[in-house]
């Protein structure tokens, strides 16, 4: 049994260390990954288009990407925070393509589509699982709207 979803795309808000990531989607125009403190300090941590942050209350992991015109790109980043307070963003698994349909669920897994090109005039997609630091190959995502 999987745990409750607990945050979607295009405006995308997750508990994590001791205040908020924000995420936004903006197409072509790329969005941005935020941390927002319990003070309201707002810090720029990324700039891409955010389609899911997976937090298990200790990492964060960000699914980001594009596809718009010739360019059709995905990663996974992983959010830390330092001793010292200070935030860094890594990207830690390269994506076929952008992904997309992203379900994030309490205990920091995720489930989402890969755009991965075309197959004749029909886009192809595949279903992936975010779990343990680890992308994996699943069918446990909606089939493509």
């Amino acid at each position: 049994m999987m745990a409750a979803s607990t945050a979607h795309a295009f405006g995308v808000s997750v508990p994590a260390f001791g205040g908020h990531l924000l995420g936004t989607e903006r197409g072509e125009w790329n969005g941005e990954l935020a941390f927002v403190g319990p003070d309201g300090a707002r810090h720029v941590l990324l700039r891409d288009n955010v389609f899911g942050i997976a937090s298990d209350g200790t990492d964060a992991f960000v699914i980001v990407g594009l596809a718009h015109g010739s360019e059709n790109r995905g990663a996974v980043h992983r959010i830390a925070r330092s001793t010292d307070g200070m935030f860094v963003s890594r990207e830690v698994i390269p994506l076929a393509g952008a992904p997309s349909q992203v379900r994030t669920y309490s205990d920091g897994s995720a489930d989402f589509l890969v755009l991965e090109g075309w197959l004749g005039e029909r886009r192809h997609y595949r279903c992936y699982r975010l779990a343990n630091a680890v992308v994996g190959p699943a069918n446990t995502c909606e089939p493509p709207r």
